[in-house]
C-alpha cells in the first residue's frame, strides 16, 4: 500500500477499521493520528490514550510498514464451548513480512477480568493467515520517559531532514566518550535541527543514550559501537 501524492504533499491512507468507534466518552481519549511508517502515510483511529501511546511505541523501532487499526474480528471458543469475538487494536506488519495482533488494555482491567488468559483463547483460535502471533500490551509494559520519547520521536521524524542528518554523523564519528546531548547539539551548529536530529538517531539506535530515561539536553550519550 502507498500513500497517495498531491503537488509535492503525500496524502495519508485512510483508516481502515472494521469496527466503528464511538468518537463522544467521559472515560477515554479518542480520536485518529497520521503515522509515519517511512514513505507511507497512515492514519488510524485509537479509543484511549493508551492506544495512541501503545501505536507510537511499536512504530518507533522502524521496521513498522503498515498498521491495520481495529481489523476484523477473530472468532474464537472459551473453555466452557460458548462461542465469541476479539476485535484487536492493531494489525502491525513489518518489513520481514511478519505480522502480529495487538490487543490493549490497562493493566488494571488485565489483572480484574484475567484478560491475558482470555486473550490466549483468541490466540488459539486466531488462523496463521492472520497473523503470526498476538500481543498484549498495557501501561505496565513501558514507562513514562519511554512513552514521552515515542511521541516525541513522532513528531520530529514528519519532517526529514537529511542535511541535519548528515551534519549528526560527521560530529558522531569523532566521538571517543560520552557526551551530552547539548554537547553534541552545539557542535552540530544547527540550534533545534541538530536536537532533533540528536534525538532521532537515538531512537534509531545511530547514537546510544548512555542510561534510560527522558531524552533531553542533559541526556548522555555515545556513538553506537564507541566502548
Amino acid at each position: 500500500m502507498s500513500s497517495q501524492n498531491s503537488n509535492g504533499f503525500i496524502l495519508p491512507e485512510p483508516s481502515r477499521a472494521t469496527r466503528p468507534i464511538s468518537w463522544k466518552s467521559r472515560g477515554s481519549c479518542r480520536g485518529s493520528a497520521v503515522l509515519y511508517l517511512g514513505s507511507h502515510r497512515q492514519i488510524v483511529v485509537y479509543e484511549s490514550l493508551l492506544e495512541l501511546m501503545c501505536i507510537l511505541l511499536i512504530i518507533s523501532r522502524g521496521d513498522v510498514i503498515d498498521v491495520w487499526d481495529q481489523p476484523p474480528a477473530i472468532h474464537f471458543r472459551r473453555p466452557d464451548g460458548s462461542h465469541h469475538e476479539h476485535t484487536p487494536d492493531y494489525l502491525v506488519e513489518l518489513a520481514d513480512g511478519t505480522r502480529f495482533a495487538v490487543a490493549v488494555k490497562p493493566i488494571d482491567q488485565v489483572k480484574r477480568r484475567d484478560f491475558d488468559i482470555e486473550l490466549s483463547y483468541v490466540a488459539a483460535c486466531m488462523p496463521a493467515s492472520y497473523a503470526d502471533g498476538m500481543i498484549l500490551m498495557s501501561d505496565a509494559d513501558f514507562t513514562r520517559a519511554q512513552a514521552l520519547n515515542a511521541q516525541r520521536y513522532h513528531e520530529f521524524k514528519k519532517i526529514p531532514d537529511a542535511q541535519a542528518d548528515q551534519a549528526l554523523a560527521a560530529v558522531i564519528s569523532q566521538q571517543t566518550e560520552p557526551t551530552t546531548l547539548e554537547m553534541l547539539v552545539k557542535q552540530v551548529d544547527l540550534a533545534g535541527r541538530g536536537f532533533r536530529a540528536a534525538f532521532r538517531a537515538i531512537i534509531e539506535g545511530r547514537l546510544r543514550q548512555v542510561a534510560h530515561g527522558k531524552i533531553g539536553l542533559q541526556t548522555l550519550v555515545m556513538a553506537e559501537g564507541a566502548a
